[in-house]
C-alpha cells in the first residue's frame, strides 16, 4: 500500500492549486466581460500617467492582461496534475522520507505560486501601464516558484536516472501478498 505520510502536505497544495486554476476557468465563463472591464477600467485611470494618452497602448495591455490569466489557469492546473504524478512516484518507488516530502512539496508550491504569479501579472497590468512593469512587480513570485518546481523535477528525475543506471532497476513497492 502506498504511503501517504511524507507527500500529504505537497498532494494538498497541488490539489489547491488545480482547484485555484479550475475556479478561474470557471470564474471564465461567467465574468469574462465583467474582468476585462475591469482590466479596461484600470487603465483608463492611468491612461495620461502610464500610457501618455495612447488608447492602442491600453487595448494593447488589457488583451495581454487577458492572456495572463488564461495562462495561470492552465498553469496552476497542469503543474498541479505534474506535483501530485511527482509525488506519487517519490513514494511509490520508497525514496527516502525527506526526500519525497521535499519533492512532493516544492512541486506542489511550485504549482500553486506559478499560476498566482500569472494572476497577479494579469491583474495589475492594466493599472502599471503595461505587462513588462507588472511582471516585474511580481517577478520574485515566479523565480521562488519556478525554481522550486524545477528542484523537484532535477531531484526526481536525478533519483531514479540513478536508480536505472546504479542499479539496473526500479523497484516499486512490493505487493502485501509477497
Amino acid at each position: 500500500m502506498l504511503d501517504f505520510t511524507h507527500i500529504k502536505y505537497g498532494i494538498a497544495v497541488a490539489l489547491t492549486s488545480i482547484l485555484f486554476g479550475g475556479s478561474m476557468g470557471l470564474s471564465f465563463g461567467c465574468c469574462e466581460e465583467s474582468i476585462k472591464t475591469v482590466f479596461n477600467a484600470d487603465a483608463q485611470a492611468v491612461l495620461k500617467e502610464k500610457y501618455q494618452g495612447d488608447q492602442a497602448g491600453v487595448d494593447k495591455t488589457v488583451k495581454k492582461a487577458w492572456v495572463y490569466m488564461k495562462r495561470a489557469h492552465l498553469h496552476s492546473q497542469t503543474m498541479g496534475v505534474i506535483a501530485i504524478v511527482f509525488s506519487l512516484l517519490a513514494a511509490n518507488l520508497q525514496f527516502p522520507p525527506r526526500l519525497q516530502m521535499g519533492i512532493s512539496l516544492l512541486s506542489g508550491l511550485g504549482s500553486l505560486g506559478y499560476g498566482v504569479f500569472w494572476l497577479l501579472a494579469g491583474w495589475l497590468a492594466p493599472g502599471m501601464g503595461g505587462t513588462h512593469a507588472a511582471k516585474e512587480a511580481v517577478e520574485i513570485i515566479a523565480q521562488l516558484s519556478g525554481g522550486a518546481f524545477f528542484a523537484s523535477t532535477v531531484a526526481l528525475f536525478a533519483v531514479i536516472l540513478m536508480r536505472m543506471f546504479k542499479h539496473g532497476s526500479i523497484q516499486l513497492i512490493k505487493p502485501a501478498n509477497e
